[in-house]
């Protein structure tokens, strides 16, 4: 365990509910610390006092080896499917990477809503170990990690509709994430939304999620989890959902690009 909690920054302080809401809501925060390792923490003076535009931190912050920081600025999703298909790039060393930045991306903005690394790096190496036995992959998305709004489910993990009595540990894949399972993704964080989720903001109980480039605004919503996380390439593809430019909206408001296939409905 890293810390009783994550320690995130937050300029604008959040507003104190019941002894009971407050008690349960340390619980949480308490559980997702536990995966954290103490080594991926930032210091102190950094989360009291960052910088407005704290897009250059992750590369700053001495946390990310220079192989790490390659991967994760220099290749998109396309180009990472065949760095690991190639066995150019595991995919062990592909989802570190990004589960680590992830963490960065998330104290810095508040982002994510839960991290399993270690889960993840041992589905990155089954996927190495089933390439190197066959020398084919398993679809095309193989060992690419792919990170997820809260409320869909993913089996074992904690999912919300951004209010703390929503929380519920799903037990089954949603079949958004059994297709993209199937075709070789591999899950390694939830990111954040806002209570009820019909918000253009992104806060809820696990916070305010910021505007990498400039935490004095939003990150939008109600996909501003994903919105964050990406603009601080702490992923590089991530699954949303939305209505009414829950997505599309969001990403533009972190300069980044989203789209909402609609030729056939998700499923």
């Amino acid at each position: 365990m890293a810390s009783t909690i994550i320690p995130v920054v937050q300029p604008v302080p959040r507003p104190v509910g019941t002894a009971d809401y407050e008690a349960a809501r340390l619980n949480v925060l308490q559980n997702f610390a536990v995966a954290v390792p103490k080594e991926l923490l930032l210091p102190n003076h950094v989360i009291q006092n960052p910088p407005r535009n704290v897009t250059s931190l992750p590369r700053q912050c001495g946390l990310l080896s220079e192989a790490e920081l390659d991967i994760t600025e220099n290749y998109d999703a396309t180009a990472l499917v065949r760095a690991i298909a190639s066995k150019a790039l595991s995919s062990v060393s592909v989802v570190t990477a990004f589960a680590k930045r992830a963490m960065i991306a998330h104290q810095l903005t508040c982002c994510l809503t839960e991290w399993f690394m270690d889960e993840a790096i041992a589905r990155a190496k089954e996927l190495d170990d089933h390439l190197a036995s066959t020398g084919q992959t398993v679809g095309p998305l193989h060992g690419v990690p792919i990170s997820i709004k809260a409320h869909i489910p993913i089996a074992g993990h904690w999912g919300d509709l951004g209010y703390l009595d929503t929380l519920t540990k799903d037990t089954k894949d949603s079949q958004m994430v059994a297709i993209l399972r199937s075709a070789g993704a591999v899950f390694y964080c939830k990111a954040n939304q806002p209570q009820s989720l019909m918000h253009l903001e992104s806060t809820s109980f696990y916070g305010r999620t910021l505007n990498p480039h400039n935490i004095k605004l939003s990150a939008g919503g109600s996909t501003g989890g994903e919105a964050a996380l990406i603009a601080l390439r702490g992923s590089v593809l991530g699954v949303g959902t939305d209505i009414g430019g829950s997505v599309r909206g969001r990403l533009h408001f972190v300069a980044s690009m989203a789209s909402k296939p609609r030729a056939i409905p998700f499923p």
